[in-house]
Formats: C-alpha cells, structure tokens, sequence
C-alpha cells in the first residue's frame, strides 16, 4: 500500500469517527438511568445490558458465549458494551428489534 493509499484509508475511518460521534451525541434523546445501569452491567458481565434493554435472546445468546468460552468474550466486551449504548440511545427514538445490533439512532 503506497502512502496516498494509507492517508486515504486514515482520512475515511476519521471522517467514519467523526460522523459516529455526531451521532452519539447530536439530539436531545438523554440517556436514563437504567440505560447507564445497562451499559455498565454490558462491560461486567456482558450480555445482561442486552437483557436489561428488552433484547432478551441476543443478551442470553451472549452471556452464553462469553462462559463457553472461558471469558475470552470480555476481548470484545466494548464491542458489545457500544453496541448496549447504540441500543440504549435508539429505543428512545424507535422500537428496536429483539437482534439489531448498532443500530442507527435516527432513522433515515
């Protein structure tokens, strides 16, 4: 990859970054207290943010995951925990379905 290739490839995750964080931030749809709580309980025992949220299968497929497989899941438990976080400003906007996972916080 040549140096015009790879400043390319840095200015499009920025530009990626900047707009996710206008997302996150933009609009006036706070986040309650049980929603904190949910984010919280997604970094210490991943899935039960999920759970606490109203996705009750994606949160117990999760769980499971992470104990099957000897805790190697908490590797990705900010994944997980951003994705509680997409979830969590969403549902405030719209009904979010049982697996959606990052999903958009405003509708197109």
């Amino acid at each position: 990859m040549d140096r015009r290739a790879a400043k390319d490839t840095r200015s499009d995750r920025k530009e990626v970054t900047t707009k996710t964080m206008e997302t996150l931030t933009s609009g006036n749809r706070e986040l309650d207290a049980n929603d904190v709580l949910a984010i919280v309980l997604s970094v210490l025992a991943p899935g039960l943010g999920h759970v606490l949220l109203g996705q009750v299968t994606k949160g117990i497929v999760i769980l499971a995951l992470v104990v099957a497989s000897c805790g190697v899941g908490y590797v990705i438990s900010a994944l997980i925990a951003l994705d509680a976080y997409f979830v969590a400003k969403a549902r405030h906007a719209r009904e979010v379905g049982e697996w959606e996972t990052f999903p958009a916080v405003f509708e197109r």
